[in-house]
């Protein structure tokens, strides 16, 4: 398992992405609007576990800001533009169907417009993105930057720690009142994972022996397991609940994923070979998600509101959504890196 690009990568690291992406895409499975004891688990954590994983890597001050901007701008923005405006040419080809057809469906009424300007936007609601996961990749870049600019520029650890748990509640507080530009509400509250990855990775004491990873992983998914106290939560749509224990919670089950694919060891090589693909998989799955869920409700005649709502629908859908990411990720890794923010291909 190797990496043209990234000879030097971090197996576990890969291994957390790995396991993080499998659970982004079973969250994009079934509907939320009246979400299982599974989805309230994993929505707990699993996107602070990338903000967190990208703090692991954060090395400020190691270049200029510019050229630090520039390559995020390269592996984070230029995906996002690919990929949001791939998104936007799927609901623009169903709404021009829709209107040929003479249809009014729900998904098709923002008009022609509206998506295109939300790609620019950058943050979910209102029909602004199509490929809705895109807003994380333009977040992270917020976050990135922002985190990058706080850690090279103020010195002491503690104050550091004031100014993202400051930033965080603005966010908090702002989305309240208002939708912010390129997720930055939910950004700003992504900073405080990013900072702790960090502060992890400054402390050099991961990874820890598969035995003692082990032990210190089953409280922290106990802990996980009882996020219903805080209900369902999306920091996609700033859904938090308490604040609080939105942190504990995302913090227990991304500690806790952490330490898993740690004690699994060689065990996880396929969770790190997943990892070195998560981008694509990220930017590419819920499209592929929606084309399987309009065939499924086609050939068996339901409802798409209704195929997300019963088990057996839901698991054909994830089948034949893993299914078809293979070949769609391997094409995009091979023919089109670059749409991936990527230098070179990722070889087997």
């Amino acid at each position: 398992m190797t990496s043209a690009a990234s000879p030097n990568r971090v197996a576990w690291i890969d291994a957390a992405k790995g396991l993080g992406i499998i659970l982004i895409v079973l969250g994009h499975l079934a509907s939320v609007e009246a979400p299982s004891a599974f989805y309230v688990y994993i929505y707990a954590f699993h996107v602070p576990l990338f903000f967190f994983i990208s703090g692991l890597t954060l090395k400020p001050g190691n270049k200029p800001f510019g050229a630090m901007l520039g390559d995020k701008a390269r592996t984070l923005l230029v995906p996002y533009f690919c990929y949001a405006l791939l998104g936007y040419a799927f609901y623009l080809a169903g709404y021009a169907a829709a209107r040929a057809a003479g249809l009014s469906i729900e998904q098709f009424g923002y008009g022609p417009w509206r998506p295109l300007w939300g790609v620019l936007y950058g943050t979910l609601g209102e029909g602004r993105l199509v490929n809705t996961p895109m807003w994380f990749v333009v977040a992270l870049f917020c976050t990135f930057a922002i985190g990058w600019l706080i850690n090279t520029a103020v010195r002491p650890v503690a104050l550091r720690w004031v100014l993202v748990l400051a930033l965080a509640a603005a966010g908090i507080q702002a989305s309240r009142h208002v939708t912010l530009p390129w997720s930055l509400s939910s950004a700003l509250v992504g900073l405080v994972f990013f900072q702790a990855g960090h502060t992890h990775a400054r402390l050099g004491r991961w990874p820890v022996t598969a035995g003692r990873a082990a032990l210190l992983c089953v409280p922290l998914l106990a802990l996980t397991l009882a996020s219903g106290l805080n209900g369902f939560v999306t920091l996609a749509d700033m859904v938090l609940g308490h604040p609080l224990l939105y942190l504990v919670f995302a913090f227990a089950g991304t500690y806790a994923t952490v330490l898993l694919v740690q004690a699994l060891g060689p065990g996880a090589d396929w969770l790190a070979w997943l990892g070195q693909r998560s981008m694509a998989i990220m930017v590419i799955h819920m499209l592929i998600i929606r084309v399987v869920k309009v065939g499924l409700s086609a050939v068996m005649h339901l409802p798409i509101g209704q195929l997300e709502t019963q088990a057996l629908p839901v698991a054909l859908t994830g089948v034949v959504t893993a299914i078809l990411l293979v070949p769609s990720v391997a094409i995009m890794e091979r023919f089109l890196p670059w749409t991936l923010g990527k230098k070179r291909r990722v070889t087997a």
